[in-house]
């Protein structure tokens, strides 16, 4: 279990890491908000997914990172849905 909640903590972070380099190197305002839904849809569930299997995780604590984890893969897609729109408003007006 510790090799398989290392590995996925290290592949959260790295396309973590690999998303805000993206966004800071990229200009268009609709291909960022590509790179932040890879934070909130892929790397926050790996995360979540390796911080519930380490060994030091109770019941208690598995509890509250999976509840994190839960909101943050409901409302990441939708808030970059949302910024979109609002984004594709402002540039027609």
């Amino acid at each position: 279990m510790n090799v398989a909640s290392t590995v996925l903590i290290w592949a959260g972070t790295a396309l973590t890491t690999f998303a805000t380099l993206r966004l800071l190197l990229t200009r268009g305002r609709f291909l960022r908000l590509h790179f932040v839904s890879i934070g909130s849809v892929i790397a926050a569930p790996l995360v979540t997914a390796g911080l519930a299997l380490a060994p030091w995780s109770s019941w208690h604590d598995v509890a509250k990172i999976v509840f994190i984890g839960l909101l943050l893969l409901v409302t990441g897609p939708a808030t970059v849905i949302t910024t979109a729109r609002a984004g594709r408003r402002v540039s027609h007006e």
